[in-house]
């Protein structure tokens, strides 16, 4: 039994060892024959009906582009003086070049120097070539503007791609602790002799406060404070509904200019939102706005005079005429707060450059209190 049992043993593994051997491969048969052709997939996009989404015989981006030329974002020389860092308050690439502009946009602070900087531009604004599609007509900023003094943005529609720079500029004087000095009764505040402080906070693009009525100091006076409403609730686009009313030649649209000139003098384009309550009675008599507008900036004016020589006179400011004065910079020492609060309502109006029509009544009674208050 034990020797059949062997045997049996023996067999299984020798099949199994024979099992484990083989030869070399033989060779490689011959191909079979090619499967049917599959069906074609879809087209692709054709490149010419992408381009002509923007670029089509309109001439619109020459009328534009024309326009612009003419605009002073185009035709400023800022970008190459401000192609550098100024220090760590200071970011003025983040507005007066391109790249540091759209920087300041992803990152929150501008990084100069940047090779081939350049002014504003259409990129500056526009998501040009992102999806090559009429969605790059898109703003780069179109979200409300966060002033830099901590009060509540107001939401100017495509005005907001504006506000972005052209408002108070924080890097010189705090305005927000000015402002928990001013409403605290503090009477004093110091300008150091290193000259840190003297341009008063406001720099030179106030548009968006002076509009608003954000962030000027509301001296206690005889003139009430009317609201801001009637400019925003009719401008809801802000500086777009004027400034880039429909434009021909060098005068709005995209130059943002709001005058032209016409047989040696200035004419003011009007926006169609404003017409629809000031238009003119026929194209042969000055229209309403201009005259409204003329005489606004010429009662702003007497009052910004005013209210300059008070500030000269008490020592906060120095001279037109002075080595280093030119207007707006402020003298190193001890000042009363109520002066000091004085200088910034001063500059920031006198930097809007619309002479008081951006906000008419609301500066009016800024301008008549602050000089009451301080005389």
């Amino acid at each position: 039994m034990l020797s059949l049992l062997g045997g049996i043993a023996i067999l299984i593994v020798g099949a199994v060892i024979l099992s484990s051997c083989e030869g070399p491969a033989g060779a490689n048969g011959t191909n079979g024959v090619n499967g049917a052709d599959g069906a074609d997939g879809a087209d692709g996009a054709d490149a010419n009906s992408t381009c002509i989404l923007c670029h089509s015989d309109d001439q619109v981006i020459v009328a534009k582009s024309r326009q612009y030329h003419y605009s002073a974002h185009s035709t400023g020389h800022t970008s190459g003086y401000t192609n550098r860092s100024f220090g760590p308050d200071y970011d003025c690439a983040g507005c007066h070049t391109s790249q540091g502009f759209l920087t300041l946009l992803a990152a929150g602070t501008s990084s100069p120097p940047y090779a081939d900087v350049t002014q504003p531009n259409c990129y500056t604004c526009h998501s040009i070539h992102d999806t090559y599609t009429e969605a790059d007509w898109g703003l780069t900023h179109p979200d409300a503007t966060d002033p830099m003094t901590g009060s509540s943005a107001v939401d100017l529609g495509s005005g907001n791609q504006c506000t972005q720079c052209h408002r108070f500029v924080e890097h010189y004087l705090a305005i927000d602790s000015l402002f928990a000095g001013f409403d605290a009764g503090a009477t004093t505040v110091t300008l150091p002799a290193d000259g840190s402080l003297k341009r008063t906070g406001v720099h030179h693009a106030t548009q968006y406060n002076i509009f608003t009525g954000m962030d000027l100091f509301e001296f206690t006076g005889s003139t009430d404070y009317p609201t801001s409403d009637h400019v925003m609730d009719n401008a809801t686009d802000g500086c777009v509904t004027c400034h880039m009313n429909d434009g021909f030649g060098d005068m709005t649209g995209h130059s943002m200019n709001m005058t032209y000139e016409f047989h040696g003098s200035d004419n003011f384009h009007w926006s169609s939102v404003c017409e629809e309550c000031h238009a003119p009675a026929s194209p042969y008599v000055p229209h309403p706005l201009t005259i409204k507008v003329e005489a606004i900036q010429t009662a702003t004016q007497l009052l910004l005079d005013e209210l300059y020589v008070l500030l000269t006179d008490a020592g906060v400011m120095y001279p037109s005429d002075a080595p280093n004065g030119n207007g707006y910079l402020m003298q190193a020492g001890v000042f009363t707060t109520d002066l000091t609060a004085a200088t910034v309502n001063y500059n920031a109006i006198r930097e809007d450059k619309s002479i008081g029509f951006h906000n008419p009544g609301y500066i009016e009674a800024v301008l008549m209190n602050t000089i009451a208050a301080i005389q």
